[in-house]
């Protein structure tokens, strides 16, 4: 079946000898990968520099039911970056999310409203120049909300341990593996309430963002089932701490 859809790339490899396969989110067939043969040739009607991590397309695609792999027919790219391919802090970011989207959509159903804040996050990625050691995080936790494991807003001065497990704050600090500490627990408060436009007005130190950081791929871990290991977070660590 031929079906018009949008497209955010998270991934592609190559393929043969000069085809690639790209690992792609859609907002009504989910996570999808499509082979396009010819990809690499200098003369490709679909070339492989179109398939970079969270570049947005409109696609024409083959769809078959229950096939691990897809076709495409047309691609191309529906917002064009300005700076994302170019900056290398935010190349950097894009991977991260790119394999955080990957593992976290794998099991996932389409998700339309989940597909719309990962698209529209991208544009503000490609658009934002202030705090950009946050961003990550921030959309992390507001994408947690599609999820459906957002952080409890429960946090007060007699609740102030988060608990990762159970995802909401508790009065004791009762285990170092699944609790946060009071002052990691307030500044992940603090990340979980500010939305993408905002991220100026949060300054974190760069140790505790560092903390952060693997907490809230901790927070991820414990709530998705068969969560891999996610290794580019350290060229983050390289870049913003």
């Amino acid at each position: 079946m031929i079906q018009t859809t949008q497209g955010i790339v998270l991934h592609s490899f190559k393929y043969g000898d000069s085809g690639i396969i790209a690992r792609i989110l859609t907002p009504g067939l989910g996570l999808q990968s499509y082979l396009v043969q010819g990809a690499r040739k200098s003369k490709s009607r679909i070339r492989a520099s179109l398939f970079q991590p969270l570049t947005l397309l409109d696609m024409v695609v083959y769809h078959k039911e229950k096939s691990g792999l897809q076709r495409i027919k047309e691609a191309r790219c529906s917002h064009p970056f300005h700076t994302l391919a170019t900056d290398i802090r935010k190349t950097t970011l894009a991977l991260f999310i790119c394999e955080m989207l990957m593992n976290a959509f794998k099991h996932q159903e389409p998700q339309k409203e989940a597909f719309d804040f990962i698209f529209h996050a991208a544009q503000k990625l490609d658009m934002e120049e202030d705090n950009l050691s946050i961003f990550h995080m921030v959309f992390l936790l507001q994408l947690s909300k599609f999820l459906g494991f957002s952080p409890g807003k429960n946090y007060s001065d007699l609740k102030c341990f988060f608990n990762l497990r159970e995802g909401l704050y508790q009065s004791q600090y009762n285990n170092a593996t699944l609790c946060l500490t009071h002052e990691e627990s307030n500044y992940f408060y603090k990340l979980s309430v500010t939305n993408l436009q905002d991220t100026s007005r949060l300054d974190i130190p760069a140790a505790m963002r560092k903390i952060l950081l693997q907490k809230t791929i901790d927070f991820y871990r414990y709530h998705m089932e068969g969560f891999k290991e996610i290794k580019s977070h350290h060229i983050l660590e390289s870049v913003f701490h």
